[in-house]
């Protein structure tokens, strides 16, 4: 039986154990616990100095190249567009301060800017496909147009059919000054009627070329919104002397400009991934002058890109 001197010896070496602790504690562990903290505390000061200084860097840079691609723009398009007629359409999402800042660049570049419209959600929405597809057939018929017929002997998809009735309306391979007939009012009529597309004032002129802007890509969009606007971009090439599709470098990633890219739309469509930038904003000036010179090309930052810009030709 375990007496009363074995529960106080215990109670006694607990009690030397705690007061050890204690003294440990405040001597040699103490000071080695606080010298510890103290050099985290100053390795996390260093760290978080560097992280700003760091950031301070990246960001003079970006103000720099913002600031040289703002002054050398002149110098670099120069009259690229010589005379050249656009047409900017935006999709759902497009920042419309690029827009405007496009629609300047263009204009410095010599080119004019036509007409200004947006497809709507419900456009590249493909469960709109049949609605989109009937009034594009019915629309080019009425207007005794050959592209519906062309389109589906081509065992081609609906949106190529979608897509030529929207640049039977605004887009022309003319190099002379396209007017816009009754047929071509019609088709916007309709479109927009059917709330698939929004242009605003009804342009006097179709355009040589397009210029599709994106934004980057949301949780709203529909699947297979990204590849429907490649299929359309395709299908206004034909009928335009040439096509861009520009969009932030999100859209490279997943969005309008990879679908682009990865799609046939890639051979003739040019794209640029660097419209949040100034300087993508030059570029894409530069791809719509190339495109006006029947070459192609893909620009920006993403790694599908085939160089930042394309070749400046006089």
């Amino acid at each position: 039986m375990i007496d009363f001197r074995y529960h106080l010896v215990t109670v006694v070496a607990i009690f030397f154990a705690l007061a050890a602790g204690i003294a440990l504690g405040a001597g040699p562990l103490q000071a080695q616990l606080s010298q510890s903290l103290t050099d985290q505390a100053s390795s996390d000061r260093l760290g978080e100095q560097r992280a700003q200084t760091d950031l301070s860097v990246a960001q003079a840079r970006l103000a720099f190249a913002d600031d040289f691609a703002g002054s050398t723009s002149p110098a670099i398009v120069g009259s690229a567009l010589d005379g050249r007629t656009v047409s900017i359409i935006m999709l759902p999402g497009a920042d419309r301060s690029a827009v405007r800042a496009l629609r300047e660049e263009i204009v410095a570049a010599e080119g004019s800017v036509v007409s200004s419209l947006t497809f709507t959600r419900d456009l590249l929405d493909p469960a709109n496909r049949q609605l989109a597809e009937g009034l594009s057939e019915r629309v080019l018929s009425r207007g005794g147009s050959k592209a519906a017929g062309s389109t589906k002997d081509r065992a081609t998809g609906s949106y190529q059919l979608v897509g030529a009735a929207v640049a039977r309306a605004f887009l022309s391979t003319s190099d002379q000054r396209a007017e816009r007939d009754d047929t071509a009012t019609g088709i916007e009529a309709a479109f927009t009627e059917a709330g698939l597309i929004s242009a605003g004032r009804s342009p006097a002129r179709r355009a040589q070329l397009a210029l599709l802007v994106t934004g980057a890509p949301t949780a709203d969009d529909p699947d297979g919104y990204d590849a429907v606007a490649a299929e359309i971009a395709v299908a206004l090439d034909e009928s335009a002397v040439g096509v861009v599709v520009a969009g932030p470098s999100a859209a490279a990633d997943e969005g309008v400009v990879r679908a682009v890219r990865e799609s046939t739309a890639g051979a003739k469509v040019s794209s640029v991934d660097a419209l949040d930038l100034p300087a993508g904003r030059v570029v894409t000036v530069l791809a719509l002058a190339e495109q006006a010179q029947g070459a192609a090309g893909q620009y920006g930052v993403g790694e599908a890109a085939d160089s930042a810009a394309p070749s400046i030709r006089r």
